[in-house]
Parts: structure tokens; C-alpha cells; sequence
């Protein structure tokens, strides 16, 4: 089955928003933009009840879900301190939720807290939404869930749906333009934008706006800056916990915007959910494919038996980075994002971070090379080899050297299919759909400029784009290409 292929473009002299805006129209011709939600928690109202645990020691519960609600709302929680007195003298809205009511009442139970002893009958919070009594809408099915284009550094946040109903099912994808030629991309479980008017407060608020939310250590890495997006000089915020963690910093998209910027997506006809995105200048002069082709990637966008995404949240990332250039050794790597850091300490309830084990170190990626042996079959530290042979073995008898050879028809040089999300993860959590294959070729010419869109026809009924690769083009033309199937 065929793919689709769609270029989103912006002309020359493109400003870093027309970067984000580029972003949330790709967004919205997948269908990925999660839709409005209103009726999200900023604060809190009042305590009806409850509160004073009598002496104990001082503890902090974070991320605390109601037991019941008054109304219909979901999925807000709360961060409550008790110190060593035993009453209650902070709250913070952590997740917003969502469909809540300006003086909804929410029962937080009171084994929540640390008060199954004392007799304690938990608390009941009236809690206030965004908009009061005119509930403010985020996001649509064409926008993102929230953005800021008046600064230095523009943003935008999707949120995107991997499996509907389910706890964890929604995760908030963020993108910053943090230089003319780099993007950010962060990722998480729940994220607070706030509301109109609403402002930081040391209790009953819901801390800084546009903040990641959810556990330290499970759904946000504790000990890192804690970002804010929500203002041009990127503010770093040191007395709230709910921060936000890095993707990838160094997400490389443009050259200059002297160059038409172009945002290619190749949506596979199998597996609709997976696409290929890839940055590209259609304009600018090149002889390898990597002159003017930049980062390659897809989102991490699909069901598995191996989790329960009312346990995990979903929201890694692969990158396929060819080596650049007319380069001796033509390989790919597919560099998988295990679980979203931002420094040592990992979000241990995404799901990839399972890959990763409980040894905290600073990779926050996995990275699965496949070399192309078709010019160098003696690089042996790349763990990943295309069945390439050597069939010709020398002997000396007699004086004489003899030559044995294989017939050169034993060669693989098939379109390579079944391609794992990244060969270092066992079991594989996902293969590629098979409209999107592996070509390692030998071409008798040196020199040849193959680049992004260039086709190669296997048969009449069989035909690929080229989207990324990696060549020699010395004496002869050849390495490994990365393809969607056209016909």
C-alpha cells in the first residue's frame, strides 16, 4: 500500500512563528490536535472540611486524585502539604482535569493524605475553572492546545490522543523555536496552561502557567530547571515542582530562512497513525542528500500488549540520522528517546522508560546504527549490518595463490521490510509499517546526487520515494536509503 506524501511550506524570509504555525497546520491535516476542552482547575475556592491530622510528620502528597466530585469533572489532582502539626496549610491544583464546574466540590479521601489514623474524614475542596462561570475552551481540532507567538522563543502545545478513555491516553507534545535553525521538543502526561487572569499564588492556586503536571520522578523529572513557557526570555522558575523535561534540544530543522522551509510528512497507507516528518530547503544547491535535508523523525504514536495506558503514558520519539555526506560509511541510526529527561533523573511512567531499567545516567536515548556494507564490511563497532557478503576468500597452495569465489548471485538485495522501531529494544514495542523499507544499493556511477523525493522502481508495481540515506560517491555510488513506497 501506498503512502502519502505532504509538504507544508513557508517562503523565504519565514520568521521562527511561521515555525510553530507550520507545526500546528501539519498537526491538523493528521488529525492529531486532541479538539476544545473546557472546564480545567485553577484553584481553589475554599476547604469545606477536614484539614487537621494532629501532630505527625511533616509530609508532602503530591499529585493526589478526588475520590468523588459533586459534579462531572475528571482527572484534576492535588499537591498538599502537612507539616509536623498536622493541619493542612497548603494546596496546589497539579493536573487541571477536565469538565469541571466553577464551585464543583471535589472529596479527597483521607488515606490520600496520610490521615487513615487520627480519625480523619479527609478533605472537600471547592474548586474554580478557567472562566469562573463562562468556562474558557482550550485548543481545537485544528489548533494547538495552547500557545504564545509574542516572543523571542514561540511555542505551541498539542495535545494528542493515543488511546482515547484511558488514564494516560493524552499526552501534551510541546515545540519551541529556540534559535532560527533549532526546535525543542518536550513531552508529558498532563500540562497546566493556566487561564485568562490567572496568576502564580503560594496556595489554593495552581502554581506558574504552562507547566508540565503530574508526579516527580514518574510523570516529571525532579532536580532540573523548571521551565516555564510562558514568557519570551524563557524564566527559570525555582520554587515550583512541576517542570517540564526535554525531547531533544537540539532538534536541527533550517539552515537559514534564506531557504524555502519546507516540513515534508509521509503518512503510511498501513498504519495511519505513523508518520515520518522531515525538514527539508527545496532550494538550496547541495551534492548529497544531507545538504540540504534535516532532521528526520516520527512520534512515538501507537497501541502495544507490552502496557496499559491507564499505567504509562506513551510519548518517545525516533530519530533516523544519516551519517552526513560523501562519507566512507554510510549508515543509519535510528535514535530512540526512551523516556522524556531533561537531566539524570528519567519519568519513570513512560512507557519507553521501561528499556531503560532504574539506573539513572544522561542519555535519555537508545541509539540502533545500521551500516550499509555494500563499500566498508570491516566496520565492525556498529551493531546493526546489512546482510552484505564477501564472497571471494584468497589461498595459497603450492606457491600459487588460488581465488574461491561465491557466486555474486548469493548478495542480498532485496527491499528490506519488517523494519523494528529500533533493534535495542527486545521485545520491539512496534515495527514499521511495510510501505516504509530499508534500500541498500551500489550504483556504477561516483558522484550521484540522490536526494529526498528522488524514486527508485523496483518493478512497475513497485516504486519508493527516497526521504533519507546515507552514500559513498567516490568510485561508485552507494550506501542505505531509507523509502516510502509510492505504488
Amino acid at each position: 500500500m501506498a503512502i502519502t506524501t505532504t509538504a507544508f511550506s513557508k517562503a523565504v524570509g519565514w520568521a521562527r512563528t511561521d515555525v510553530i504555525a507550520q507545526l500546528e497546520s501539519a498537526f491538523s491535516s493528521l488529525g492529531w490536535h486532541g479538539g476544545a476542552i473546557s472546564g480545567i482547575v485553577t484553584g481553589i475556592i475554599g476547604i469545606q472540611t477536614g484539614g487537621n491530622y494532629g501532630p505527625g510528620v511533616s509530609t508532602y502528597h503530591t499529585n493526589v486524585f478526588p475520590s468523588s466530585t459533586s459534579g462531572i469533572g475528571t482527572g484534576v489532582s492535588f499537591d498538599i502539604y502537612r507539616p509536623s502539626t498536622g493541619l493542612i496549610n497548603q494546596i496546589f491544583v497539579n493536573r487541571p482535569g477536565v469538565g469541571y464546574t466553577d464551585g464543583e466540590v471535589v472529596q479527597i479521601p483521607a488515606s490520600a493524605i496520610g490521615g487513615a489514623t487520627n480519625g480523619a474524614v479527609g478533605i472537600a475542596l471547592t474548586v474554580k475553572i478557567a472562566g469562573n462561570s463562562s468556562p474558557i475552551g482550550f485548543g481545537s481540532t485544528s489548533t494547538f492546545f495552547a500557545k504564545d507567538n509574542s516572543g523571542l522563543y514561540p511555542w505551541g502545545v498539542m495535545r494528542h490522543t493515543i488511546q482515547a478513555n484511558k488514564k494516560y491516553g493524552d499526552i501534551y507534545r510541546v515545540f519551541q523555536v529556540n534559535s532560527s535553525t533549532n526546535l525543542r521538543i518536550f513531552t508529558g502526561s498532563s500540562f497546566h496552561p493556566g487561564g485568562i487572569a490567572d496568576t502564580y499564588s503560594v496556595n489554593l492556586g495552581m502554581g506558574y502557567t504552562n507547566t508540565f503536571r503530574g508526579d516527580s520522578y514518574l510523570d516529571t523529572p525532579e532536580g532540573s530547571p523548571y521551565i516555564s513557557l510562558s514568557n519570551a526570555t524563557q524564566a527559570t522558575n525555582s520554587t515550583d515542582n512541576y517542570s517540564s523535561y526535554n525531547l531533544d534540544n537540539t532538534l536541527n530543522y533550517a539552515s537559514s530562512n534564506s531557504y524555502t522551509l519546507n516540513l515534508n510528512l509521509y503518512k503510511s497507507g498501513i498504519d495511519p497513525k505513523f508518520v515520518v516528518f522531515s525538514y527539508r530547503h527545496p532550494d538550496l544547491s547541495s551534492t548529497t542528500l544531507t545538504d540540504n535535508t534535516f532532521n528526520t523523525f516520527f512520534f512515538h504514536n501507537f497501541n502495544s500488549t507490552l502496557w496499559d495506558y491507564d499505567n504509562v503514558f506513551l510519548g518517545g520519539m525516533t530519530k533516523i540520522i544519516p551519517n552526513t555526506g560523501n562519507t566512507s560509511t554510510p549508515s543509519l541510526t535510528f535514535r530512540t528517546f526512551v523516556n522524556p529527561i531533561r537531566s539524570i533523573y528519567s519519568a519513570a511512567r513512560s512507557a519507553e522508560f521501561g528499556y531503560q531499567g532504574t539506573n539513572y545516567t544522561s542519555s535519555n536515548n537508545i541509539d540502533y546504527v545500521i551500516e550499509s556494507n555494500a563499500y566498508d564490511q570491516n566496520h565492525s563497532s556498529y551493531p546493526g549490518r546489512i546482510y552484505y557478503r564477501n564472497n571471494t576468500k584468497s589461498r595459497f597452495q603450492g606457491g600459487y595463490q588460488n581465488q574461491n569465489s561465491v557466486d555474486p548471485n548469493a548478495n542480498f538485495n532485496a527491499v528490506i521490510k519488517g523494519i523494528p522501531l529500533n533493534g535495542n529494544l527486545i521485545p520491539v514495542p512496534y515495527y514499521i509499517p511495510d510501505d516504509f523499507v530499508l534500500i541498500d544499493f551500489d550504483y556504477a556511477s561516483p558522484s550521484a546526487n540522490i536526494q529526498q523525493g528522488d524514486t527508485i522502481t523496483i518493478s512497475g508495481s513497485e516504486v519508493y520515494t527516497v526521504i533519507t540515506g546515507s552514500y559513498n560517491q567516490t568510485t561508485r555510488t552507494r550506501g542505505i536509503l531509507f523509502c516510502g513506497r509510492k505504488v
